[in-house]
């Protein structure tokens, strides 16, 4: 996916896109995993967090200053 489609599904996701959240998601996913093995063995709960957390920071992303300002 190159930068342009990227962006646009954030803001598709931040919009309420459930398919472009899960896009998103499944993109991050190898990742979300890699981080919740904990001494060797995978930890669901952290997975969960991770998740969680992932979903959060989609919402939450801004891509500049000038987005900040605009939406005030």
């Amino acid at each position: 996916m190159n930068k342009k489609a990227f962006n646009a599904t954030i803001k598709k996701a931040q919009q309420g896109d459930g398919e472009a959240l899960r896009e998103l998601i499944e993109m991050f996913q190898p990742l979300v995993i890699k981080n919740s093995i904990i001494n060797g063995r995978f930890d669901e709960d952290c997975f969960q967090e991770l998740s969680i957390k992932l979903i959060k920071c989609i919402r939450n992303f801004e891509f500049d200053p000038e987005t900040k300002k605009e939406a005030k």
